[in-house]
């Protein structure tokens, strides 16, 4: 060989192993950043588990408290009408006047779409001229943890004459339907 040949062949072979191992290097540090990015991502993932399970004892007290107080009925019904007896109870109390009430029909999962954890019975009720410091104590004596009763849409604007609200208010009872009572025969 030439040696303008051998110094040919020493440069394709060095710009050879540039290239080559840039690819190489290349791939390399991808696999590199994605090993390095899962791992993070694992470290994350076993730090939330050691809090889940520090705080296990923590959510069971809690769910165990969900199970003892939670309202239970038999069926969607007697949770609305147990509801708006309690509603129309308490403001009555509050010394505000219901002046229109509409049950809410059950809503039904669609397809692929969870149950829930609890079944829920909505009213939803207008106040036509309601002052608001009753309006506001009447929802907060219908709102008490161990009831499940929430309110899940509030509507208000100004009473055109008056000083008070024009009010419309969706309340929702969470409940659980409670199992269906045997029936026995006498002897």
């Amino acid at each position: 060989m030439k040696r303008s040949e051998k110094i040919l062949l020493i440069c394709f072979g060095i710009v050879f192993v540039i290239i080559v191992g840039g690819g190489f290097m290349t791939v390399g540090l991808k696999n590199y950043r994605q090993v390095t990015g899962e791992t993070a991502r694992l470290k994350t993932k076993l730090q939330q588990m050691a809090t889940n399970i520090a705080q296990g004892k923590e959510w069971q007290t809690k769910s165990d408290w969900v199970d003892q107080c939670i309202p239970k009925y038999g069926s969607h019904e007697e949770a609305s009408s147990k509801l708006f007896a309690t509603v129309q109870k308490e403001a009555e109390a509050a010394g505000l006047t219901i002046t229109a009430k509409e049950m809410i029909p059950a809503s039904t999962p669609k397809d692929g779409e969870p149950l829930g954890y609890f079944d829920k019975a909505s009213v939803k009720i207008s106040f036509a001229d309601a002052k608001e410091q009753q309006l506001f104590a009447w929802m907060h004596a219908l709102q008490k943890p161990k009831a499940f009763i929430g309110i899940t849409r509030l509507q208000l604007s100004p009473h055109p004459q008056a000083k008070s609200v024009v009010c419309e208010v969706d309340i929702t009872q969470f409940y659980r339907e409670a199992a269906p009572t045997k029936l026995s025969k006498a002897d």
